[in-house]
């Protein structure tokens, strides 16, 4: 898709607006340079990956790297630079949203549900609005740094144990 930019654009604005990544419209408009973007250029965004395709989006964790991921949900590695049109020299960052194709959704135990991470949530107010002890979520979802969780982060929330429910 095509936008022609606006008085007061930045890449990193324009890439929010699009749910992409400021990396990947460079990407797409041949090493574009971020710091020469003026009103009426015209850019080329990048399309999100197709809904029909299997997959999931993955929110970058603290230590993670594209090798990394590659190797964790056994995906290679130059497919997954493809489809989220990572350029060179192939940097990501906590909170980037990456999508990795062919790679189904990890699912929560019985009784348990997925949860979308919101802004302002912490993994407290996460646990304390559901009931669950915090540790167990940190557990579930292989958490290395509990500080740090991300709007749109994908967490799987276990079953509400016997001894944390209420009573009537």
């Amino acid at each position: 898709m095509t936008y022609i930019a606006q008085p007061g654009d930045t890449l990193y604005t324009i890439a929010q607006r699009f749910n992409t990544s400021a990396e990947a419209i460079m990407a797409a408009n041949n090493r574009l340079n971020s710091y020469l973007i003026y009103p009426g250029q015209l850019l080329e965004i990048p399309e999100e990956p197709e809904s029909e395709q299997l997959g999931y989006y993955y929110i970058v964790q603290p230590g993670d790297s594209l090798y990394r991921i590659a190797q964790r949900f056994n995906i290679p590695l130059k497919e997954l630079i493809r489809v989220n049109q990572i350029p060179p020299p192939y940097t990501i960052y906590p909170g980037q949203r990456i999508f990795l194709p062919g790679v189904e959704p990890p699912k929560p135990p019985p009784g348990g549900q997925v949860y979308i991470v919101q802004p302002g949530d912490t993994l407290y107010s996460i646990a304390e609005k559901f009931n669950l002890p915090l540790d167990s979520i940190i557990r579930l979802n292989n958490i290395p740094r509990p500080d740090l969780i991300y709007p749109g982060q994908r967490l799987i929330l276990p079953a509400v144990p016997s001894s944390f429910q209420q009573e009537p």
